[in-house]
């Protein structure tokens, strides 16, 4: 299978849900998203499956304190040694050691359990992109761990890594998989709160991209739920740009020619056209598929062709639902199936 091909309008979601039974969240997935299945990250479950910490596992110089809720780097320990050890196994390609166990993520193992009696297109995993998870997480004085350059080029390492272990676990039910790096700090880029040029951005993205690439039958993406640069993300070597298209398609439309080159490389459009919030109880299909349609108008009425634009989309909700009420985020998910399924029809 050519996972670059036929990818009209398929419905797949970000990762996280406000669910607590894992049961219940994938019941939700499977029913809502039958080409392309997320598994499920409930941080309301466990801290464990928090953004920053579920990642975190592994890592030289982590520390997880989970009575407290935090997790840090701790750079006055031995630090040669813990380096020493991660980059013996990162260099061995030793996949198993950078998995997520199942106290980190209860719902990618149901979830594949669940697969191996359903046919589906692709599986679609997840990851905390390196930009957010550096300029989160920090060292024991605070300092995010993105400005020491030691610890985050483990950190870069082993997020791809942790890729490519959810990738072999696809395999296994022979499928092919979508991986999306989550960077909703990304929307802080070139505020005075972060001292990142482009350089840094594209960099660390495009070495878990590239990582990532040397498997078979993947589509990488970049999800970012608010406005940033998005010719920065097109510069990449994504296949998949996530954007919040209920709230930011104005701003994706001031640069249409970047838009252009990415869509003919063959890059591929998500719309988060379900809005992720609370506001997906005011809408229904009817009125999705109207602001969908404003949005192709307004994209092509840019000189961007509007074929290009059909040829490979994803539906999506605008963010993750983890911090929804689960009625709120259950609608979310069903509105994505429907009006993925009416896109298809007209």
């Amino acid at each position: 299978m050519n996972c670059q091909k036929d990818n009209f309008c398929l419905a797949t979601a970000i990762g996280s849900l406000p669910h607590k039974d894992v049961n219940r969240a994938c019941r939700i997935i499977l029913e809502n998203l039958p080409d392309a299945p997320i598994w499920p990250q409930l941080a309301k479950r466990s801290f464990k499956e928090n953004m920053y910490v579920q990642y975190s596992e592994n890592l030289p110089c982590i520390v997880l304190d989970e009575q407290a809720e935090k997790v840090f780097f701790e750079t006055t320990k031995d630090v040669e040694q813990e380096l020493e050890k991660f980059y013996q196994r990162y260099i061995d390609q030793d996949i198993d050691y950078f998995k997520i166990s199942r106290d980190y993520a209860a719902g990618f193992y149901l979830i594949l359990e669940e697969l191996k009696e359903r046919k589906t297109r692709f599986v679609k995993g997840h990851l905390t992109g390196p930009i957010s998870f550096g300029l989160t997480v920090t060292d024991e004085r605070k300092k995010s761990i993105i400005y020491n350059e030691q610890i985050f080029d483990c950190v870069v390492k082993g997020l791809a890594m942790k890729a490519l272990w959810q990738i072999s676990e696809f395999k296994k039910l022979n499928r092919s998989s979508i991986i999306f790096l989550d960077e909703p700090y990304l929307s802080a880029f070139g505020s005075s709160y972060v001292s990142l040029g482009k350089d840094d951005v594209i960099r660390p993205l495009d070495e878990i991209i590239e990582t990532i690439k040397d498997a078979e039958d993947v589509l990488i993406g970049i999800h970012c739920c608010a406005n940033t640069d998005w010719s920065m993300l097109m510069e990449t070597k994504a296949d998949i740009i996530s954007f919040d298209a209920y709230g930011f398609i104005d701003n994706l439309a001031l640069y249409p020619d970047d838009l252009t080159a990415f869509l003919k490389r063959g890059g591929i459009l998500a719309w988060g056209i379900v809005p992720s919030g609370e506001e997906v109880m005011k809408e229904d299909c009817g009125s999705l598929v109207k602001r969908f349609e404003q949005g192709l108008e307004l994209l092509s009425g840019r000189g961007i062709q509007r074929e290009l634009l059909l040829k490979n989309l994803f539906i999506t909700p605008s963010c993750g639902t983890g911090s929804l009420l689960e009625e709120v985020a259950e609608r979310a998910f069903s509105l994505t199936l429907e009006l993925t399924n009416q896109i298809r029809k007209e």
